[in-house]
């Protein structure tokens, strides 16, 4: 039990890692209060461990006003410390850390040292130069025109999360398109479609490392494959699991260390063809996943919330490898498709009698998988759409 605890404000309460952060603050005794934009989709903040919930504007919309917001949260819940959960508010309350600091807490980097991360080709670049192996990547600042390399390619904007900042292209066609939504998209802290990168695809496997930095030094780091993706071709991990790889950490750490990190963070990588785990990018924030972590024996939000109400924590680097999460609940229409799509990877993973096999289900704290599973079925007919491009089959 943690001792003398504060008030948490988690963020992004319809996403499943705020639900993960949420049970685990709570049940170490913490007030937990939970915060987003939509009442319908308040996943996480349905769950027994939640005290409270309130919705602010968000970042998308306005981040002044979701910054306005946060302070009034603040006040009114008594709140000590914020864990942004999405990439949105991260880089919103790093951005404005300063302006926060007379109202509450916030374990994240001051937005120099956060930039250099959430900006893709600045982390790219510094990944080059440590010797960390990379992908080959230009940028496309004359409209992508003169780009003569092969295909297919990765289109990302150089700041932006996977579901709005990237696009595949299999032809010159399908790059000019994708650049082309690019250029009418609005660029900010958060999102910056400017200048998108034109990255080659390297389609392995993908494999992660998660970390908890304080002030530039590692104090917790596992790593993660994703058997199974959604959709096939490199997405969000369905089926995920801890794996024994020391250098792939090291890298991660060696990288982080180089950009003096604090908080915690997710470093991609992608193995190529001669089996070389490949930077992908860092995700500046806590992952997807954060529930196998934990699961693992990392409990990353506990060990962040240390590091915020006391100064530092004991560093955490040993977890249970082999460790299978199968999300059941929060992804379990993909799943289904999975079953489908994907039936030698699903075989394989239930063919080995080695690993240990969790769900993201917990029948003691069953309302939000009831949320969970209401917005599945309403998103059946896009998760169907995205398995026809061609990098899906």
């Amino acid at each position: 039990m943690i001792d003398l605890p504060s008030s948490v404000l988690i963020t992004n309460f319809s996403y499943k890692n705020a639900l993960a952060a949420v049970r685990s603050l709570g049940r170490a005794g913490v007030n937990v209060v939970a915060g987003g934009r939509d009442p319908r989709r308040r996943v996480a903040a349905v769950s027994k461990y939640c005290s409270a919930w309130k919705t602010y504007i968000p970042p998308s919309v306005s981040i002044e006003r979701f910054i306005k917001n946060i302070k009034r949260i603040a006040v009114d819940e008594k709140i000590d410390i914020v864990m942004p959960i999405g990439v949105d508010t991260t880089v919103s309350l790093s951005f404005y850390k300063d302006a926060l600091a007379d109202y509450v807490h916030i374990p994240v980097p001051d937005y120099a040292v956060l930039e250099m991360a959430h900006d893709k080709l600045k982390s790219l670049e510094i990944a080059r130069r440590i010797g960390v192996p990379v992908p080959e990547t230009v940028t496309s600042d004359n409209g992508g025109i003169d780009y003569s390399g092969p295909f297919p390619v990765v289109v990302k904007a150089r700041r932006g999360a996977a579901g709005t900042g990237t696009r595949y292209a299999t032809s010159r066609g399908e790059l000019r398109q994708a650049l082309l939504e690019f250029q009418d998209k609005i660029s900010n802290v958060i999102l910056d479609f400017k200048s998108p990168m034109i990255q080659e695809y390297i389609p392995g496997e993908i494999r992660d490392v998660c970390v908890l930095f304080n002030r530039g030094e590692p104090r917790a780091a596992m790593a993660q494959r994703r058997i199974v993706t959604f959709p096939p071709g490199g997405g969000v991990g369905i089926v995920n699991e801890t794996i024994c790889d020391p250098e792939l950490i090291e890298n991660a750490l060696c990288l982080l260390e180089e950009i003096r990190w604090h908080g915690v963070a997710q470093v991609e990588f992608k193995v190529d063809y001669e089996g070389i785990p490949r930077l992908m990018e860092v995700n500046s924030k806590f992952w997807g996943t954060l529930e196998l972590s934990i699961a693992s024996g990392v409990d990353f939000p506990r060990l962040l919330y240390e590091i915020a109400e006391h100064g530092d924590v004991e560093s955490c680097f040993r977890y249970k490898k082999g460790l299978q999460m199968w999300w059941t609940s929060a992804h379990f229409p993909q799943l289904l498709f999975a079953f489908i799509r994907e039936r030698g990877k699903i075989a394989a993973a239930l063919r080995d009698s080695n690993k240990r096999r969790l769900t993201d289900l917990h029948l003691d704290d069953v309302k939000p998988h009831l949320l969970q599973f209401m917005e599945c079925i309403g998103r059946l007919t896009r998760y169907k759409k995205m398995l026809e491009h061609p990098l899906s089959r």
